[in-house]
């Protein structure tokens, strides 16, 4: 078997799939917009020139000869040695040979540079759950291209230089190309030791079309680490470690036999199958891959890929009267206004991890997020107070970053007498639920996000609820009130209804009565919403808060109806 033309076939996809990716990258995505998006380009781009170069080398190796060595031997060489080839026939390795050599080098070594910084942008971008912002993005892309292009070229100066100083391509030059694979083993095990970090510190719990199920790990972590690190441990690692071993011991070559020559078409189908787990449709590749994949894998990846795309199931998202919660930090825009935020952003992944671990048990279905609020629905009252009560307890336990305590009056922490009642982020919560009375409650899955949305004023009073609490505060609406009064006796956790005020909504013709509920464990806290007197709640129809200053799509509509079923009447 000729593994020489193998091993330019493997070559020759490489560049085609390298290369439609590098057009897709540059198509489709807006690269200054992130340090990450500009990270992938580039390195595809370069992977696609080492490619090129290496294809050059073999074409050239396996069809230039002089005569004072046989083709056979030449291919032989070649199929086992590959680049270090050219160290056996120095004397026959002309220049240009040579200037495709250490442009492949080079190129080669450009990989292994993004490489890194990739792998690095992708862990923190995943720990952090948030980008630089577009100023910091696009310096971080200046500095990332200033100072990879130096380190470039100062690789190609050293690679010049050997050459010169040795009258070709010599050992030492070799050696460099060595380096370049002790440094994408290094890479590799830096993304092995990311992958563990983020598996042990990272969120663990996942959306799919508001249901939570529990992940290893955020679906980038799994694009970006998991696929890789399985390619690179599959088609580079095995490479990276022969070739250096087979320099070290460069007489045990011939007993690796057949391994030797294959483990190159190994390597350089690299550059496809990286383009192919990163560019193209995971469930098309599946459905391509499935007679090669065992039945109970590809099963397993195909549901799974089907769970993200499929619609809202009925069990999932509550279709017939809708038990609302909204919840929403207190003073969150006080702690996002403190240093960079780091610190809230870090409490933040608390807060959602806490929320959406809960959702599960209590059948809860995220609508969609504002901010740093959560819009809930649930299928009973008792589900979405009981869920109510859990993330509070949840919450006060949670482990907090320890800078968050005392950061601002809402995040201190309050004890009565030896028990404590405040502690870390105070999350205001609403419950109210839907009837047939309060008007029509329209139902449509969002085209971006695929989730089920309601708009009505059910929703609009869910919403009103749940920005009227304290932090730390559970509100009811009087069905709920009523309801959970009449059925105390269904809940494990025990607990207490108060009345707190009357609270009017103008556009919606509407007087609610609003009630807190208490779980007793907490009953203390009772003091501290009293301490903020009723005097709050009888002021808020009146206060023009700034973040109700434009209209819901919810408070849109209601409003449009309300007005259309009282026209104005026309004069004369």
């Amino acid at each position: 078997m000729d593994w020489s033309l193998l091993a330019v076939a493997a070559l020759g996809l490489s560049i085609a799939a390298t290369a439609l990716v590098v057009f897709k990258l540059y198509r489709n995505w807006d690269l200054r917009a992130s340090s990450v998006r500009w990270l992938f380009a580039v390195f595809f781009t370069y992977q696609c020139v080492y490619a090129i170069a290496r294809l050059c080398y073999y074409v050239w190796m396996a069809t230039q000869h002089d005569g004072l060595i046989s083709q056979d031997h030449v291919d032989s060489q070649l199929s086992v040695m590959g680049i270090s080839a050219g160290l056996a026939f120095a004397e026959q390795v002309g220049w240009l040979l040579i200037v495709i050599i250490i442009l492949g080098d080079t190129a080669h070594f450009n990989v292994t540079v993004w490489i890194l910084a990739l792998v690095y942008e992708l862990s923190k971008l995943v720990a952090r759950s948030m980008d630089r912002g577009e100023t910091n993005e696009s310096a971080k892309i200046r500095w990332y291209a200033w100072a990879g292009h130096v380190s470039v070229l100062l690789f190609l100066s050293i690679q010049i230089s050997l050459v010169i100083a040795f009258t070709g391509y010599s050992t030492y030059a070799y050696a460099m190309v060595l380096l370049i694979y002790v440094l994408q083993i290094a890479a590799l095990v830096y993304m092995v030791v990311m992958l563990v970090l983020l598996k042990i510190k990272g969120h663990n719990y996942e959306s799919v079309h508001g249901r939570f199920c529990p992940t290893d790990l955020q679906s980038l972590t799994r694009l970006c680490f998991d696929l890789p690190r399985i390619v690179y441990a599959l088609f580079a690692f095995q490479f990276q470690l022969s070739a250096i071993i087979m320099f070290a011991m460069p007489k045990q070559a011939e007993r690796l036999g057949g391994y030797a020559r294959i483990r190159f078409v190994i390597y350089y189908l690299r550059g496809f199958v990286l383009s192919v787990v990163t560019g193209c449709s995971q469930p098309c590749v599946l459905r391509f891959l499935g007679c090669c994949v065992p039945d109970e894998v590809h099963t397993r990846l195909t549901q799974r890929c089907e769970c993200r795309e499929a619609l809202p199931t009925g069990w999932t998202a509550p279709y017939i009267n809708p038990v609302f919660v909204f919840t929403d930090i207190e003073a969150s825009s006080a702690l996002w206004a403190v240093g960079d935020g780091r610190i809230m952003q870090l409490a933040t992944l608390v807060h959602d991890d806490i929320l959406r671990a809960s959702l599960t048990s209590y059948r809860g279905y995220e609508i969609t997020t504002a901010g740093d609020s959560f819009q809930l629905a649930f299928h009973t009252i008792e589900e979405a107070t009981a869920y109510c009560m859990d993330v509070q307890m949840r919450l006060l336990a949670a482990k907090w970053p320890k800078e968050l305590h005392g950061l601002v009056p809402a995040t201190r922490k309050v004890r009565s007498g030896t028990r404590l009642i405040f502690r870390g982020l105070r999350v205001r919560m609403g419950i109210h639920d839907a009837v047939g009375s309060e008007g029509s409650l329209i139902q449509h899955v969002h085209v971006v996000t695929r989730k089920l949305t309601y708009t009505g004023a059910s929703e609009v009073i869910a919403n009103e609820i749940g920005d009227l609490g304290a932090g730390g505060q559970i509100l009811v609406t009087k069905r709920v009130a009523d309801w959970l009064l009449a059925n105390a006796s269904k809940f494990t956790t025990k607990f207490t209804v108060e009345h707190v005020c009357e609270y009017s909504i103008p556009r919606l013709n509407t007087l609610l009565q609003v009630f807190q509920v208490v779980p007793k464990r907490l009953a203390m806290r009772c003091n501290s919403f009293h301490a903020r007197g009723p005097a709050r709640h009888e002021c808020m129809p009146q206060i023009d808060r700034e973040e109700n200053a434009f209209l819901t799509e919810s408070q849109t509509f209601v409003e449009f109806l309300r007005l259309s079923s009282h026209p104005a009447s026309s004069g004369g």
